[in-house]
């Protein structure tokens, strides 16, 4: 019976400790894409659920979609256009302090990037 509470005690521990530790990605992030166009985001987490929005090439605010944060992985969606045409971003990654690397994909898998986005201090 002893090793059964020491057990569920390590599960409880493990799980509280995990919140504690998940990044803190509030904040405005930047970043250029392989074709070179520049990336914004501006983040608000609570725990594990992210949100905010991304910044589109058109200047418009698009919201931040079914955003998660599980200890340093990041995913959220986003939808888009291009080429005024609707599209849906699907966004993957790791949080490592002041930086995210981000793989960007359209949800058909048609076209992706790799992203390096960068705590902004302003």
């Amino acid at each position: 019976m002893r090793l059964s509470g020491t057990v569920w005690f390590v599960i409880v521990f493990g799980f509280l400790t995990s919140l504690l530790f998940a990044a803190d990605i509030t904040g405005k992030w930047t970043g250029k894409s392989e074709e070179g166009p520049e990336w914004l985001f501006n983040f608000k987490s609570e725990g594990s659920k992210v949100t905010g929005t991304m910044v589109g090439g058109d200047g418009k605010d698009r919201p931040i979609n079914d955003g998660k944060l599980d200890g340093d992985a990041i995913s959220f969606a986003v939808n888009s256009e291009w080429q005024g045409q609707p599209i849906k971003l699907v966004m993957k990654g790791k949080v490592s302090g002041d930086e995210i690397q981000l793989r960007v994909d359209t949800d058909d898998g048609a076209w992706g990037t790799d992203l390096v986005l960068k705590r902004s201090s302003t």
